[in-house]
């Protein structure tokens, strides 16, 4: 399977959206503009219209996501606009004591909250007095300066890999956009109050999210980067998009799983999850590209209930071991890659 080539935006004029797997991210991912369905288009192209398009914005969910592995630490860090809501959190856990250090916030309705405008340009940020502010420009380069407790962290994210860059409809007239890359390289310092950490030989990833999702999303997601037995980088970015309790098997239900392996980007069709807390995940696809075990070693969770809001989340951190397999069939052997899965329910 091939990607196709980029168009330069997602919605034409005309209304028509650009759906499928693409060969580079798109520069003007305007889904903002998409004739999505919700319980207010039937005031599309009427005098009222601008309450619909309102409404429409608030519907749009965008975040972006990004993660750095050290020798000594791992460092993940998301701002997110859920349109009623915006959201922040950081977290930095020490790998030898496996302590955790936490920092997140709440925005109502997402004021002062900017996404960039696309993967490839612009700044995200998030800046509350009292709780500090979080810089990204574009996918590579992220800068912290958080309070209570105090956070200083600044990384640069560096390679040419090729990403998973997808526009999926996951149901009628909602669609979703997102780019992702794992396996990147990372330089860059953290320091709290009784930490330090700094690396030039760090691995990361990102992940640029921007759509319409149902009013009900679930989700696993799998991510890491690091090495095989025998030193070959290797990564990979594996979701799941279906109800928990949903029977195995069917159609493929997201477009965005893939795997780096030693510096080729592997396109997968579907992956399975087992999960339960506290215990090992299973994560295998047909095909049996991935075949990986998963061991938490600490979990992040929070659980937000905001009237037509809830979020319950459960991000789990700890280490990977399994096979991870090419098409030509080379087999690469991971024993202990750090990393994490996820478990999430929103209604929004």
């Amino acid at each position: 399977m091939q990607p196709e080539r980029a168009p330069r935006r997602i919605v034409e004029p005309d209304g028509h959206v650009h759906v499928g797997w693409f060969d580079a991210p798109i520069d003007e991912p305007n889904l903002a503009v998409a004739p999505a369905r919700h319980w207010l288009s039937g005031l599309r192209g009427t005098p009222l219209g601008l309450i619909e398009r309102g409404f429409r914005r608030m519907r749009l969910k965008e975040w972006l996501y990004v993660s750095v592995v050290s020798k000594h630490a791992f460092f993940a860090c998301a701002v997110v606009n859920a349109g009623y809501l915006g959201s922040a959190f950081v977290y930095v856990v020490e790998r030898e004591s496996l302590r955790r250090h936490e920092w997140s916030t709440l925005v109502p309705l997402g004021i002062g909250v900017q996404i960039a405008p696309s993967s490839t340009a612009g700044e995200t940020r998030l800046e509350r007095a009292g709780w500090g502010r979080i810089t990204m420009v574009g996918t590579r380069r992220v800068k912290l300066e958080l309070e209570r407790p105090a956070l200083e962290a600044e990384y640069i994210l560096e390679g040419d890999l090729d990403p998973v860059v997808v526009v999926e409809e996951s149901e009628p007239a909602r669609w979703l956009y997102t780019h992702k890359c794992y396996g990147l390289r990372a330089r860059g310092r953290l320091r709290t109050a009784d930490f330090r950490d700094e690396t030039d030989r760090g691995l990361a990833g990102f992940d640029y999210n921007r759509g319409f999702r149902p009013r009900e999303t679930w989700w696993h997601w799998a991510a890491a980067a690091g090495h095989a037995v025998g030193g070959a980088t290797i990564a990979f970015n594996l979701t799941a998009h279906r109800h928990f309790d949903a029977p195995r098997g069917g159609a493929p239900d997201a477009l965005d799983c893939a795997l780096w392996l030693d510096g080729e980007r592997v396109k997968i069709d579907r992956v399975e999850f087992e999960s339960a807390p506290h215990a090992p995940w299973r994560i295998n696809d047909a095909d049996k590209a991935v075949d990986l075990s998963f061991h938490p070693l600490g979990e992040r969770s929070e659980n937000i209930r905001l009237g037509v809001l809830e979020s319950r989340f459960a991000q789990p951190y700890g280490r990977f071991e399994g096979s991870l397999r090419s098409p030509s069939g080379r087999r690469f052997e991971l024993d202990d890659v750090f990393g994490v899965t996820e478990r999430h329910y929103a209604r929004w």
